[in-house]
Protein backbone atom coordinates (compact mmCIF):
# COMPACT_ATOMS: atom_id res chain seq x y z
CA UNK A 1 0.00 0.00 0.00
CA UNK A 2 2.80 2.67 0.91
CA UNK A 3 4.29 2.08 -2.91
CA UNK A 4 0.90 2.56 -4.46
CA UNK A 5 0.40 5.73 -2.53
CA UNK A 6 3.49 6.73 -4.16
CA UNK A 7 3.36 6.22 -6.98
CA UNK A 8 0.04 8.05 -6.95
CA UNK A 9 1.47 10.67 -5.15
CA UNK A 10 4.13 10.81 -8.05
CA UNK A 11 1.69 10.55 -10.89
CA UNK A 12 -0.03 13.24 -9.12
CA UNK A 13 2.67 15.51 -9.74
CA UNK A 14 3.99 14.60 -13.33
CA UNK A 15 0.73 15.97 -15.16
CA UNK A 16 -0.95 19.45 -14.83
CA UNK A 17 -2.77 20.53 -11.81
CA UNK A 18 -4.02 23.62 -10.47
CA UNK A 19 -1.27 24.03 -7.59
CA UNK A 20 -2.19 27.21 -6.79
CA UNK A 21 -5.47 26.01 -5.04
CA UNK A 22 -3.29 23.68 -3.05
CA UNK A 23 -3.23 24.66 0.76
CA UNK A 24 1.32 25.09 1.65
CA UNK A 25 0.95 22.57 4.40
CA UNK A 26 -0.52 19.84 1.58
CA UNK A 27 1.74 20.90 -1.37
CA UNK A 28 4.87 20.44 0.88
CA UNK A 29 3.94 17.24 2.03
CA UNK A 30 2.90 16.05 -1.92
CA UNK A 31 6.21 17.50 -3.25
CA UNK A 32 8.51 15.75 -0.58
CA UNK A 33 6.86 13.06 -0.67
CA UNK A 34 7.15 12.66 -4.66
CA UNK A 35 10.78 13.66 -4.27
CA UNK A 36 11.69 10.60 -2.18
CA UNK A 37 9.33 8.62 -4.60
CA UNK A 38 11.34 9.47 -7.05
CA UNK A 39 14.71 8.84 -5.55
CA UNK A 40 13.82 5.42 -5.03
CA UNK A 41 11.57 4.64 -7.85
CA UNK A 42 13.04 6.65 -10.85
CA UNK A 43 17.02 5.76 -10.11
CA UNK A 44 15.64 1.94 -8.66
CA UNK A 45 16.16 0.73 -5.67
CA UNK A 46 19.38 0.96 -5.11
CA UNK A 47 19.46 4.87 -5.24
CA UNK A 48 19.51 4.74 -1.73
CA UNK A 49 21.83 2.07 -0.90
CA UNK A 50 24.56 0.42 -1.62
CA UNK A 51 24.78 -0.38 -5.89
CA UNK A 52 27.24 -3.08 -5.87
CA UNK A 53 25.45 -5.34 -4.18
CA UNK A 54 23.48 -6.54 -7.64
CA UNK A 55 21.75 -9.46 -6.07
CA UNK A 56 20.36 -7.85 -2.91
CA UNK A 57 19.26 -5.19 -5.12
CA UNK A 58 17.66 -7.20 -7.94
CA UNK A 59 15.93 -8.78 -4.28
CA UNK A 60 14.60 -5.87 -2.76
CA UNK A 61 13.14 -4.53 -6.27
CA UNK A 62 11.27 -7.87 -6.54
CA UNK A 63 10.02 -7.84 -3.43
CA UNK A 64 8.64 -3.76 -4.10
CA UNK A 65 7.56 -4.61 -7.29
CA UNK A 66 5.42 -7.62 -5.56
CA UNK A 67 4.28 -5.46 -2.82
CA UNK A 68 3.10 -2.91 -5.68
CA UNK A 69 1.13 -5.66 -7.45
CA UNK A 70 0.31 -7.74 -4.46
CA UNK A 71 1.29 -10.82 -6.82
CA UNK A 72 4.87 -12.13 -7.45
CA UNK A 73 7.19 -9.89 -9.20
CA UNK A 74 9.19 -11.00 -11.63
CA UNK A 75 10.23 -14.93 -9.87
CA UNK A 76 7.64 -17.16 -10.63
CA UNK A 77 7.76 -19.38 -7.83
CA UNK A 78 8.38 -16.50 -4.96
CA UNK A 79 5.52 -16.26 -2.19
CA UNK A 80 3.63 -13.56 -1.51
CA UNK A 81 5.26 -10.95 -0.02
CA UNK A 82 4.76 -10.66 3.90
CA UNK A 83 4.64 -7.63 6.28
CA UNK A 84 8.31 -8.33 7.51
CA UNK A 85 9.39 -8.56 4.02
CA UNK A 86 8.06 -4.92 3.11
CA UNK A 87 9.43 -3.54 6.85
CA UNK A 88 12.81 -4.87 5.39
CA UNK A 89 12.91 -2.84 2.56
CA UNK A 90 10.71 0.47 3.61
CA UNK A 91 14.23 0.24 6.03
CA UNK A 92 17.01 -0.34 3.78
CA UNK A 93 15.46 2.14 0.99
CA UNK A 94 15.11 4.87 3.03
CA UNK A 95 18.68 4.72 4.13
CA UNK A 96 21.47 7.07 2.88
CA UNK A 97 23.19 6.14 -0.48
CA UNK A 98 26.40 4.49 0.88
CA UNK A 99 28.93 4.29 -1.90
CA UNK A 100 30.69 1.28 -2.29
CA UNK A 101 33.92 1.32 0.04
CA UNK A 102 35.33 -1.16 3.16
CA UNK A 103 36.02 -0.04 6.83
CA UNK A 104 39.25 -0.37 6.11
CA UNK A 105 40.07 1.74 3.07
CA UNK A 106 38.40 4.79 5.27
CA UNK A 107 40.58 7.13 6.51
CA UNK A 108 39.98 7.49 10.63
CA UNK A 109 40.41 11.44 9.13
CA UNK A 110 37.76 11.80 7.05
CA UNK A 111 34.83 10.72 8.99
CA UNK A 112 32.64 12.95 11.22
CA UNK A 113 29.30 13.14 12.70
CA UNK A 114 26.73 14.77 11.91
CA UNK A 115 25.32 16.46 15.03
CA UNK A 116 21.95 17.63 13.46
CA UNK A 117 19.20 16.09 11.22
CA UNK A 118 19.66 17.44 7.61
CA UNK A 119 17.80 16.33 3.98
CA UNK A 120 21.56 15.60 3.09
CA UNK A 121 23.84 12.54 3.48
CA UNK A 122 23.68 11.29 6.42
CA UNK A 123 20.75 12.89 7.75
CA UNK A 124 22.26 12.36 11.20
CA UNK A 125 25.12 9.88 12.31
CA UNK A 126 28.60 9.03 11.02
CA UNK A 127 30.03 9.41 7.96
CA UNK A 128 32.82 10.35 5.87
CA UNK A 129 33.74 12.98 3.22
CA UNK A 130 37.27 14.34 1.31
CA UNK A 131 38.17 17.20 1.66
CA UNK A 132 40.67 18.63 -1.05
CA UNK A 133 42.29 22.22 -0.77
CA UNK A 134 43.42 24.38 -3.69
CA UNK A 135 45.43 27.62 -3.46
CA UNK A 136 44.11 30.93 -4.87
CA UNK A 137 47.20 33.30 -4.08
CA UNK A 138 47.25 35.84 -2.10
CA UNK A 139 46.33 34.01 1.00
CA UNK A 140 43.20 32.55 0.12
CA UNK A 141 42.25 28.98 -0.36
CA UNK A 142 39.36 27.25 -1.36
CA UNK A 143 38.60 23.81 0.51
CA UNK A 144 35.78 21.14 -0.87
CA UNK A 145 33.74 18.29 0.13
CA UNK A 146 30.86 16.84 -1.83
CA UNK A 147 27.26 17.77 -0.96
CA UNK A 148 25.23 14.52 -1.60
CA UNK A 149 21.30 13.35 -1.28
CA UNK A 150 20.69 9.84 -2.07
CA UNK A 151 22.46 9.46 -5.41
CA UNK A 152 22.96 13.12 -6.30
CA UNK A 153 25.65 14.63 -5.51
CA UNK A 154 27.40 18.51 -5.70
CA UNK A 155 30.76 20.24 -4.42
CA UNK A 156 30.25 22.20 -1.42
CA UNK A 157 33.00 24.61 -0.97
CA UNK A 158 34.85 27.21 2.20
CA UNK A 159 36.94 29.85 1.27
CA UNK A 160 40.04 30.54 4.19
CA UNK A 161 41.85 33.88 4.37
CA UNK A 162 44.65 34.68 6.36
CA UNK A 163 44.71 37.71 7.46
CA UNK A 164 48.08 40.11 8.10
CA UNK A 165 48.33 39.06 11.93
CA UNK A 166 48.61 34.91 10.10
CA UNK A 167 45.29 33.98 11.74
CA UNK A 168 42.59 32.43 9.61
CA UNK A 169 39.59 34.09 8.69
CA UNK A 170 37.24 30.59 7.48
CA UNK A 171 33.80 31.26 6.07
CA UNK A 172 31.15 28.37 5.82
CA UNK A 173 33.22 25.10 7.71
CA UNK A 174 32.70 22.19 6.55
CA UNK A 175 32.17 18.91 7.87
CA UNK A 176 34.07 18.47 11.09
CA UNK A 177 36.66 15.47 9.49
CA UNK A 178 40.49 16.23 11.52
CA UNK A 179 41.23 16.38 7.45
CA UNK A 180 39.24 19.22 6.94
CA UNK A 181 40.68 21.21 10.20
CA UNK A 182 44.30 20.24 9.41
CA UNK A 183 43.97 21.61 6.17
CA UNK A 184 42.95 24.55 7.35
CA UNK A 185 45.16 25.38 10.38
CA UNK A 186 47.82 24.50 7.47
CA UNK A 187 46.53 27.64 5.96
CA UNK A 188 47.80 30.09 8.82
CA UNK A 189 50.95 30.81 10.67
CA UNK A 190 52.69 27.73 12.60
CA UNK A 191 50.03 27.74 15.27
CA UNK A 192 47.41 27.57 13.17
CA UNK A 193 44.87 30.03 14.27
CA UNK A 194 41.54 30.51 13.46
CA UNK A 195 40.26 33.93 14.86
CA UNK A 196 37.01 34.15 13.13
CA UNK A 197 34.73 32.15 11.76
CA UNK A 198 31.86 33.53 9.08
CA UNK A 199 28.12 32.45 8.63
CA UNK A 200 27.16 33.76 5.57
CA UNK A 201 23.98 32.14 4.94
CA UNK A 202 20.28 31.24 6.23
CA UNK A 203 20.87 27.75 4.55
CA UNK A 204 21.87 25.14 6.27
CA UNK A 205 24.51 23.30 4.15
CA UNK A 206 26.75 26.44 4.91
CA UNK A 207 25.79 26.83 8.67
CA UNK A 208 25.20 23.39 10.18
CA UNK A 209 28.88 22.79 10.80
CA UNK A 210 29.79 26.00 12.59
CA UNK A 211 29.17 24.29 15.90
CA UNK A 212 31.36 21.84 15.40
CA UNK A 213 34.27 24.26 13.83
CA UNK A 214 34.11 26.65 17.21
CA UNK A 215 34.38 23.40 19.39
CA UNK A 216 37.88 22.83 17.63
CA UNK A 217 38.72 26.55 17.70
CA UNK A 218 37.31 27.68 20.47
CA UNK A 219 38.76 30.98 20.66
CA UNK A 220 37.65 32.01 17.24
CA UNK A 221 34.80 34.61 17.35
CA UNK A 222 31.68 34.02 15.37
CA UNK A 223 30.15 35.85 12.89
CA UNK A 224 27.02 35.65 11.02
CA UNK A 225 24.58 37.10 8.25
CA UNK A 226 21.59 38.50 9.94
CA UNK A 227 18.40 36.59 9.84
CA UNK A 228 19.45 33.41 11.28
CA UNK A 229 16.64 31.66 12.21
CA UNK A 230 15.21 27.46 13.27
CA UNK A 231 12.24 26.29 12.17
CA UNK A 232 9.97 24.29 13.48
CA UNK A 233 10.94 25.26 16.82
CA UNK A 234 11.52 29.17 17.15
CA UNK A 235 13.82 31.20 19.73
CA UNK A 236 16.03 28.58 20.23
CA UNK A 237 19.51 29.74 22.00
CA UNK A 238 22.67 30.21 20.62
CA UNK A 239 24.17 27.56 22.68
CA UNK A 240 22.01 25.24 21.35
CA UNK A 241 22.61 26.09 17.74
CA UNK A 242 26.44 27.35 17.52
CA UNK A 243 27.18 26.03 21.36
CA UNK A 244 28.13 29.55 22.32
CA UNK A 245 26.83 33.18 21.83
CA UNK A 246 27.22 35.02 18.29
CA UNK A 247 30.10 37.25 18.83
CA UNK A 248 28.78 39.91 16.01
CA UNK A 249 25.68 39.91 13.50
CA UNK A 250 26.74 41.38 10.15
CA UNK A 251 25.00 44.30 9.26
CA UNK A 252 23.67 45.60 5.75
CA UNK A 253 27.47 46.53 4.72
CA UNK A 254 30.83 47.32 6.29
CA UNK A 255 30.00 50.78 6.17
CA UNK A 256 26.97 50.66 8.43
CA UNK A 257 27.82 53.00 11.19
CA UNK A 258 25.35 51.71 13.14
CA UNK A 259 26.21 47.70 13.40
CA UNK A 260 29.08 46.48 15.47
CA UNK A 261 31.87 46.06 12.86
CA UNK A 262 34.18 43.20 13.23
CA UNK A 263 38.14 43.78 13.39
CA UNK A 264 39.07 42.42 9.89
CA UNK A 265 36.63 44.58 8.00
CA UNK A 266 40.11 46.86 6.35
CA UNK A 267 41.21 43.47 4.50
CA UNK A 268 37.23 42.17 4.25
CA UNK A 269 34.70 43.91 3.21
CA UNK A 270 30.96 43.39 3.17
CA UNK A 271 27.72 43.65 1.35
CA UNK A 272 24.46 42.24 3.02
CA UNK A 273 21.44 40.89 0.47
CA UNK A 274 18.10 40.67 1.78
CA UNK A 275 16.32 38.10 -0.95
CA UNK A 276 13.07 37.70 0.19
CA UNK A 277 10.71 37.73 2.98
CA UNK A 278 8.41 34.49 3.68
CA UNK A 279 5.88 33.30 5.47
CA UNK A 280 7.74 30.80 7.53
CA UNK A 281 5.22 28.75 9.87
CA UNK A 282 2.94 32.19 9.88
CA UNK A 283 6.51 34.71 10.54
CA UNK A 284 7.51 36.97 8.28
CA UNK A 285 11.52 35.55 7.90
CA UNK A 286 13.77 37.41 5.77
CA UNK A 287 16.91 35.15 3.98
CA UNK A 288 19.87 36.89 3.75
CA UNK A 289 23.18 36.08 2.39
CA UNK A 290 26.07 38.14 3.20
CA UNK A 291 28.61 38.77 -0.10
CA UNK A 292 32.59 39.63 0.87
CA UNK A 293 35.32 41.34 -1.04
CA UNK A 294 39.01 40.62 -0.24
CA UNK A 295 41.02 43.66 -0.72
CA UNK A 296 44.65 42.01 -1.27
CA UNK A 297 42.99 39.63 -4.20
CA UNK A 298 40.29 41.28 -5.33
CA UNK A 299 38.39 37.92 -5.04
CA UNK A 300 34.43 38.38 -4.54
CA UNK A 301 33.52 35.61 -2.07
CA UNK A 302 29.66 34.67 -2.36
CA UNK A 303 27.40 31.74 -0.98
CA UNK A 304 24.33 31.11 -3.26
CA UNK A 305 23.96 34.32 -4.97
CA UNK A 306 25.98 32.87 -8.72
CA UNK A 307 27.75 29.65 -9.75
CA UNK A 308 29.37 28.49 -12.67
CA UNK A 309 28.45 24.96 -13.53
CA UNK A 310 31.65 22.88 -15.48
CA UNK A 311 31.15 21.00 -18.03
CA UNK A 312 33.30 18.23 -16.39
CA UNK A 313 32.16 16.07 -13.50
CA UNK A 314 33.79 17.29 -10.10
CA UNK A 315 36.99 15.72 -8.75
CA UNK A 316 35.11 14.59 -6.12
CA UNK A 317 31.92 13.48 -7.20
CA UNK A 318 31.62 9.73 -6.61
CA UNK A 319 31.87 7.38 -9.37
CA UNK A 320 29.16 4.94 -8.64
CA UNK A 321 26.63 7.71 -8.13
CA UNK A 322 27.68 8.90 -12.15
CA UNK A 323 27.50 5.75 -13.21
CA UNK A 324 23.82 5.08 -11.74
CA UNK A 325 22.49 8.10 -12.79
CA UNK A 326 24.25 8.53 -16.32
CA UNK A 327 21.55 5.29 -17.29
CA UNK A 328 19.52 5.89 -20.02
CA UNK A 329 16.34 4.08 -18.50
CA UNK A 330 15.87 3.09 -15.03
CA UNK A 331 15.62 -0.71 -16.49
CA UNK A 332 18.71 -1.05 -18.09
CA UNK A 333 22.12 -2.34 -16.50
CA UNK A 334 24.82 -0.45 -15.45
CA UNK A 335 26.90 1.25 -17.24
CA UNK A 336 30.69 0.07 -17.83
CA UNK A 337 33.01 3.06 -16.01
CA UNK A 338 33.73 5.28 -19.00
CA UNK A 339 34.81 9.00 -18.99
CA UNK A 340 31.47 9.13 -21.53
CA UNK A 341 29.24 7.47 -18.63
CA UNK A 342 30.64 9.78 -16.25
CA UNK A 343 29.95 12.72 -17.86
CA UNK A 344 26.64 11.67 -18.86
CA UNK A 345 26.07 10.78 -14.97
CA UNK A 346 27.81 14.84 -14.34
CA UNK A 347 24.91 16.02 -16.70
CA UNK A 348 21.98 14.82 -15.58
CA UNK A 349 23.08 15.11 -12.05
CA UNK A 350 23.24 19.42 -12.42
CA UNK A 351 19.68 18.95 -14.45
CA UNK A 352 18.28 17.21 -11.91
CA UNK A 353 19.88 19.46 -8.91
CA UNK A 354 18.86 22.43 -10.81
CA UNK A 355 15.15 21.88 -12.06
CA UNK A 356 14.13 19.06 -9.30
CA UNK A 357 12.12 17.18 -12.32
CA UNK A 358 13.77 18.30 -15.62
CA UNK A 359 11.83 18.12 -18.66
CA UNK A 360 13.54 14.92 -20.46
CA UNK A 361 13.33 12.68 -17.49
CA UNK A 362 10.05 10.69 -18.07
CA UNK A 363 8.07 7.87 -16.47
CA UNK A 364 7.98 4.82 -19.55
CA UNK A 365 4.52 3.84 -19.50
CA UNK A 366 5.62 0.59 -21.83
CA UNK A 367 8.41 -0.46 -19.61
CA UNK A 368 7.37 -2.29 -15.97
CA UNK A 369 5.96 -0.24 -13.34
CA UNK A 370 8.54 2.77 -12.01
CA UNK A 371 10.86 2.53 -15.26
CA UNK A 372 11.74 6.11 -16.02
CA UNK A 373 13.60 7.06 -19.32
CA UNK A 374 15.79 10.13 -20.11
CA UNK A 375 14.44 11.47 -23.30
CA UNK A 376 16.39 13.24 -26.29
CA UNK A 377 17.05 16.58 -25.48
CA UNK A 378 18.70 16.73 -21.95
CA UNK A 379 21.91 17.36 -23.41
CA UNK A 380 21.29 20.33 -25.26
CA UNK A 381 19.02 21.53 -22.19
CA UNK A 382 22.42 21.05 -19.67
CA UNK A 383 24.83 22.93 -22.80
CA UNK A 384 22.56 25.77 -21.73
CA UNK A 385 23.09 25.69 -18.03
CA UNK A 386 26.48 24.79 -18.03
CA UNK A 387 29.78 26.60 -19.13
CA UNK A 388 28.75 30.17 -17.69
CA UNK A 389 28.08 32.72 -14.60
CA UNK A 390 24.71 32.35 -13.37
CA UNK A 391 21.89 32.93 -11.15
CA UNK A 392 21.49 29.04 -10.16
CA UNK A 393 17.72 28.03 -11.14
CA UNK A 394 16.23 27.36 -7.52
CA UNK A 395 17.62 30.46 -5.93
CA UNK A 396 16.94 32.64 -9.00
CA UNK A 397 13.00 31.54 -9.08
CA UNK A 398 12.14 30.80 -5.64
CA UNK A 399 14.44 33.86 -4.10
CA UNK A 400 15.20 36.60 -5.96
CA UNK A 401 11.57 36.60 -7.39
CA UNK A 402 10.07 37.98 -4.01
CA UNK A 403 11.57 41.27 -4.13
CA UNK A 404 13.46 41.85 -7.35
CA UNK A 405 14.08 45.33 -6.58
CA UNK A 406 16.20 44.96 -3.41
CA UNK A 407 18.37 42.21 -5.29
CA UNK A 408 19.44 44.77 -8.10
CA UNK A 409 19.93 47.42 -5.34
CA UNK A 410 22.28 44.26 -4.00
CA UNK A 411 23.92 44.26 -7.14
CA UNK A 412 24.33 47.68 -8.04
CA UNK A 413 26.31 47.88 -4.62
CA UNK A 414 28.32 45.43 -5.26
CA UNK A 415 29.29 45.84 -8.70
CA UNK A 416 29.83 49.28 -8.52
CA UNK A 417 31.83 49.58 -5.10
CA UNK A 418 34.28 46.47 -5.59
CA UNK A 419 36.40 46.04 -8.78
CA UNK A 420 36.96 42.16 -8.28
CA UNK A 421 38.73 39.83 -10.90
CA UNK A 422 36.79 36.48 -9.66
CA UNK A 423 34.43 35.08 -7.91
CA UNK A 424 34.45 32.09 -5.35
CA UNK A 425 30.76 30.53 -4.86
CA UNK A 426 30.45 27.95 -2.66
CA UNK A 427 28.72 25.54 -5.41
CA UNK A 428 30.22 24.02 -8.59
CA UNK A 429 33.22 25.67 -10.02
CA UNK A 430 35.72 28.47 -8.32
CA UNK A 431 37.53 30.45 -8.77
CA UNK A 432 35.44 31.84 -11.70
CA UNK A 433 37.28 34.62 -13.39
CA UNK A 434 34.55 37.33 -13.71
CA UNK A 435 34.34 41.54 -12.85
CA UNK A 436 31.62 44.17 -12.25
CA UNK A 437 30.40 43.60 -15.71
CA UNK A 438 29.79 40.23 -15.62
CA UNK A 439 27.68 40.17 -12.18
CA UNK A 440 25.19 42.40 -13.78
CA UNK A 441 24.78 40.72 -16.97
CA UNK A 442 24.04 37.42 -14.93
CA UNK A 443 21.48 39.19 -12.70
CA UNK A 444 19.82 41.11 -16.48
CA UNK A 445 17.13 38.76 -15.57
CA UNK A 446 15.71 41.46 -13.06
CA UNK A 447 14.71 44.20 -15.24
CA UNK A 448 13.14 41.52 -18.25
CA UNK A 449 12.70 38.22 -17.08
CA UNK A 450 12.49 36.88 -20.58
CA UNK A 451 16.20 37.68 -20.87
CA UNK A 452 18.53 34.75 -20.06
CA UNK A 453 14.83 32.17 -19.13
CA UNK A 454 15.59 28.57 -18.49
CA UNK A 455 13.60 25.92 -20.76
CA UNK A 456 10.30 26.19 -19.76
CA UNK A 457 9.22 22.65 -19.35
CA UNK A 458 12.32 22.52 -17.65
CA UNK A 459 10.64 24.73 -15.19
CA UNK A 460 7.21 23.66 -14.81
CA UNK A 461 7.14 20.50 -12.89
CA UNK A 462 9.26 21.43 -10.33
CA UNK A 463 10.09 25.06 -9.67
CA UNK A 464 7.43 26.72 -11.02
CA UNK A 465 4.72 25.61 -9.07
CA UNK A 466 6.92 25.88 -5.96
CA UNK A 467 7.35 29.52 -7.32
CA UNK A 468 3.57 30.01 -7.89
CA UNK A 469 2.45 28.98 -4.57
CA UNK A 470 5.88 30.49 -2.35
CA UNK A 471 5.60 33.94 -4.43
CA UNK A 472 1.79 34.14 -4.21
CA UNK A 473 0.45 37.35 -2.48
CA UNK A 474 -1.83 37.04 0.05
CA UNK A 475 -5.54 37.73 -0.44
CA UNK A 476 -7.17 41.08 0.52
Amino acid sequence: PIVRIGLVIEHFLAFDWDYNNMGLHRFITVFLSSLLVRLIFFFGTSALQPINILEERRFKWNIVSRCATGGKGDDPDATAPTRRDALAVAATVLLPYTAPASAASIPDEQTYIQRFPTLFDPIIGRSRRRTIRTPLGSGVWALEQSLALGPLETPLRCVVVRLRDGSLWVHAPLAPTEEFFAMVEACGDREGRVTHVVVPSYALEHKVFAGDALQRWPKAQLWTSPGQFSFPIRRVSDKTVWGRNVDGVLGTSDRDSTSNQPPWTDEIQYETLAAGTFNIGGVPTTFYETAFFHVPSRSLIVTDAVCRIPVDPPPLNDVDRLLLVSKRSTADPAPLDTQEARTIGWEKTALLVSYFFPEHEEIDPTAPLGTVTWTPGWHDNFKSLSNRLLVPPVVRTLLYANDPGEVQNWVDRVSKRWDFVRIIPAHYEAPITAGPDDLRLAFRFLEDETMDAFPKKDLERGLKPIADLVLRKPRI
